[in-house]
């Protein structure tokens, strides 16, 4: 009688939850440089997938407002998936905090094709042939890198400008400065030797800017150890896909204009770097190859940190195509804590084991997955995971050429994921991307889209998938 009377109050606990419904609220917005600007939700489309107990999704419309804020009413309590525009997470919150934070000014605006820039800088180290010009201004997220001749020592000529229009009354401050070649155990690393800090200017569109002077040397008394688990972090990357080659193994170091407390969220100076992709040979064996020299003329209070990024492509044909496009995925973390010579630069998390869509091979070209597969996998075997974002990408042909386009990104803690209704579409082709996060220190539960000092990742990427 006990337990009948349990079991009974079991049942009418959950049918009271199943009924209970709420109000979801919460706040997108970007807290900047120069203070907070909210994402203009106005326009974009706001919901809640509410699993339905039948294996699918319940939609429920919500609205956003220009102020960055959004409401969703009648959300069943417990876990939903929660859509602002092209971005969703698995969330069971009902106040819902999707902040993220930018370390550079929220006004900037792209430079386009037009805009250059024009050097003029003496007193360089004779150029090598895997030196860097690294010009770069965290204030508005602008990098840029710019290659000389070999035996140079003035660094002259107009190149085109990337990145965002400098605007000197706003505090854009831009630092140039030449990474220059030195071997390490056979390596050709770069390192900051000569370095400028040219006055504020103002970039209008399609102008032309001069950048001049006298680089300033700056001895490399400092030392980086290039313990290096390369072989460690190839097989991660490696691990994307059967089909996935490896296109570049970088190592950097960099220092920080601020505090690294929230993460990574503007362009850095890179102090030491390897390699940009330039061709140097890969770095695919674990080992200390020894001290890297570097010259730092950054502010003692800007805090050093190592980044890594294992970059592999897999390369797919859209239907119709006639060209293949790739697809980018990589092992990267970024790191506080230097390596030393015990303490090496290794993954900080690995790639999901057993990804399976529908049961079946992740890895696998299929068709008739429907418009609603569902995607599993097991945590990595390589660290811990603090939570995982499902990237969509959609393949079309255009004329012949494969074009990719990300369209949405689906964060969970979770290890399997139901795609919600109205992503896909029947004659589409699609590849889904499985990105395993580590963030330590950060509540993914409170503050999803935050980060923090250490941050790693690393991704599987499915095969061709068609509904």
């Amino acid at each position: 009688m006990h337990r009948l009377c349990f079991a009974l109050a079991v049942t009418l606990i959950s049918a009271a939850s199943f009924a209970s419904t709420r109000t979801v609220s919460g706040t997108e917005i970007g807290h900047y440089k120069n203070g907070p600007l909210p994402v203009d939700l106005s326009a974009a489309t706001v919901a809640a997938f509410a699993p339905n107990g039948s294996g699918g999704y319940t939609f429920l419309p919500g609205s956003g407002t220009s102020g960055g804020t959004f409401t969703i009413a009648n959300v069943p309590s417990g876990f939903y998936l929660l859509q602002l525009g092209g971005i969703y997470l698995w969330t069971s919150n009902t106040v819902v905090d999707a902040d993220f934070k930018a370390d550079f000014r929220s006004d900037t605006v792209q430079a386009d094709q037009n805009t250059t820039v024009t050097f003029d800088l003496t007193n360089l180290n004779p150029w090598e042939s895997t030196d860097f010009l690294e010009m770069v201004c965290p204030n508005n997220a602008a990098f840029n890198l710019f290659f000389g001749t070999v035996g140079w020592t003035t660094f002259t000529g107009t190149d085109q400008y990337f990145g965002s229009l400098s605007v000197g009354t706003e505090g854009d401050q831009y630092y140039v400065f030449q990474l220059i070649t030195q071997s390490v155990s056979g390596y050709p690393f770069t390192a900051l030797g000569r370095f400028i800090a040219p006055p504020k200017f103002t970039q209008p569109q399609s102008s032309n800017t001069p950048i001049n002077g006298q680089l300033r040397s700056i001895i490399q008394k400092h030392t980086f150890e290039a313990n290096i688990n390369g072989a460690d972090l190839a097989k991660q990357a490696l691990a994307a896909n059967p089909k996935a080659f490896l296109v570049d193994t970088g190592v950097y170091l960099d220092a920080y204009p601020g505090s690294l407390a929230k993460g990574e969220n503007t362009s850095t100076p890179d102090m030491v770097a390897y390699n940009f992709g330039t061709g140097q040979p890969f770095i695919t064996t674990n080992g200390d190859l020894g001290p890297v020299r570097y010259g730092n003329p950054f502010p003692s209070s800007w805090p050093l940190f190592d980044l890594y990024q294992w970059l592999a492509v897999t390369r797919y044909t859209a239907p119709g195509a006639t060209n293949s496009a790739g697809i980018a995925t990589d092992a990267y973390g970024n790191n506080p804590k230097l390596p030393t010579s015990t303490s090496p630069i290794k993954p900080l998390v690995g790639a999901v084991r057993k990804p399976s869509i529908n049961h079946k091979s992740f890895f696998a070209d299929r068709t008739g997955v429907g418009a609603m597969p569902t995607l599993k996998w097991s945590p990595p075997s390589v660290g811990k995971a603090t939570s995982y974002n499902v990237r969509v990408w959609l393949l079309t042909n255009s004329g012949g050429n494969t074009v990719t386009t990300l369209i949405a990104g689906l964060h969970t803690q979770h290890t399997s994921l139901l795609i919600p209704k109205g992503l896909m579409s029947t004659g589409q082709a699609y590849v889904f991307d499985i990105v395993a996060i580590y963030t330590p220190g950060v509540n993914f539960a409170k503050t999803p889209f935050m980060i923090g000092p250490t941050y790693g990742r690393s991704q599987v990427i499915s095969g061709m998938m068609q509904p």
